[in-house]
């Protein structure tokens, strides 16, 4: 069974234009779709409430919990995820990584990092922090996390904005990454990178900001010299025999539709 969710989690950037994207995205893109929409709540002042290094995180522990329950009790086996902010899909993960323990490899694509700690986040933000957070056995507080994810399930693809502490992170623990030079020197590298990959199933995280503005400039936070729109979908369908899901996010609206985006989504939503 695969599920299609409209997640516009939106708090942990503390931004509304995500959840504005995802309604976009919903509007635009998803006639014929069946889909469910996930609760969001709008209420900006639970934003003022900070625990565990984290703002907003009652609210972010209510829709994360709510989230992950609904996978539990309808038990899909390929979830398409539409957001919201990039840390809406960490129940998805989680709910992947309980499923399919130390045989799920999750491929990251985002301009930024995403590794960060609390104590670490200069911002408290969770948008900041959300791959660090499926390492940890809570989710920092946020989720339980019956089998948080190893460093060897993880490859990270196309980042170029990282903050000193993810990259002391990388260093340290030798997480893979590969950065946008190294997709454009070498035309068979992304063939490699999956074909290197001894999990059965793949989930993939797409923040829009990994796509180099010229081909997509439509994100909260763009980051010139990114990987091109192309390159993006040669690794889903390079990826696709084995993908389990995929989540889109960091979608800020346009007004206008966006082929690449229309692209993106008819592939997640044939999984």
């Amino acid at each position: 069974m695969k599920k299609i969710l409209v997640n516009g989690q939106w708090q942990g950037g503390a931004d509304p234009v995500t959840l504005d994207g995802a309604k976009e995205i919903t509007k635009m893109y998803l006639a014929g779709l069946d889909y469910v929409i996930l609760p969001v709540d709008t209420d900006k002042s639970e934003m003022e409430v900070k625990k565990n290094g984290i703002l907003g995180y009652t609210v972010l522990r209510r829709q994360m919990q709510s989230a992950y329950e609904r996978l539990r009790k309808e038990t899909p086996d390929k979830v398409f995820v539409l957001g919201g902010g990039c840390d809406a899909d960490v129940p998805v993960i989680v709910y992947f990584s309980e499923k399919y323990q130390s045989d799920l490899t999750v491929i990251w694509l985002d301009a930024h990092g995403d590794l960060n700690t609390p104590g670490e986040s200069a911002s408290s933000l969770f948008y900041g922090m959300p791959l660090r957070s499926v390492m940890d056995d809570q989710c920092f507080g946020l989720l339980k996390n019956r089998c948080p994810l190893s460093i060897s399930q993880i490859i990270h693809i196309g980042g170029r904005d990282f903050d000193e502490a993810e990259s002391t992170f990388i260093k340290e623990t030798g997480m893979a990454v590969y950065s946008v030079q190294d997709i454009h020197s070498d035309r068979n590298l992304i063939h490699r990178i999956i074909e290197g990959i001894h999990s059965k199933h793949i989930y993939v995280h797409l923040d829009l900001d990994v796509i180099d503005p010229r081909d997509f400039p439509n994100t909260p936070l763009p980051v010139v010299n990114g990987l091109s729109g192309k390159e993006v979908y040669d690794i889903l369908t390079v990826a696709s025999d084995r993908l389990v899901g995929l989540g889109i996010y960091e979608y800020a609206p346009s007004g206008t539709e966006n082929a690449l985006v229309e692209k993106l989504i008819r592939f997640g939503a044939a999984l």
